[in-house]
Order: C-alpha cells, then structure tokens, then sequence
C-alpha cells in the first residue's frame, strides 16, 4: 500500500490534518490520549466519534453519500490515535 506524507493514505493524513488543525478537536483528542493511554481504546473513540459527526453532516444516501463513507472506511484511526499515543509523556 501507498503511503502519502508519512501517513497510511490520504484518507488518514486529511483526517489527521484536519483535526491537528482544529485546536478544540486537537485538545480533546490530547486530553483522551492521556486519560485511555491506550491506542486501540483512543482509535475507536475516534472512529465512533466521526462517524457519529458524520451522519449529521453527509446525506443519508446518494452518490456523494457513498463517496464519502467510501473514503472514511479508509481512515486509520490505528494510526491517529497512534500519533496522539506517542505524544505522551511515560508514566512513571
């Protein structure tokens, strides 16, 4: 598989991107990453919480509809919680 800038796909680096670059999400995702401290627990809170955040801004169905879940079944939250984990500092 491909990479782009590092990140699994495009589909990770732009969610990661958007989320590094929005201060509110970017604190909550910090303040998580040190709460779980835990990659698989803090990457299906990320996916249940954009997928939540998804159905009310996408359309129930149709073409752009299926376009972007197409695209965010592609996302790594492995990865992003990942890069939230490793910012930690270890715990004594």
């Amino acid at each position: 598989m491909e990479q782009y800038n590092g990140w699994k796909n495009y589909e990770t680096w732009l969610v990661n991107l958007w989320i590094d670059n929005d201060q509110g999400f970017a604190d909550t995702w910090r303040e998580r990453a040190e709460a779980v401290r835990d990659t698989y627990d803090l990457s299906c809170e990320m996916q249940q919480f954009y997928t939540e955040l998804a159905e009310t801004e996408i359309p129930a169905s149709g073409m752009f509809a299926d376009l972007f879940n197409s695209a965010l079944r592609e996302v790594s939250w492995y990865d992003i919680a990942e890069h939230y984990i490793s910012e930690l500092e270890p715990v004594d």
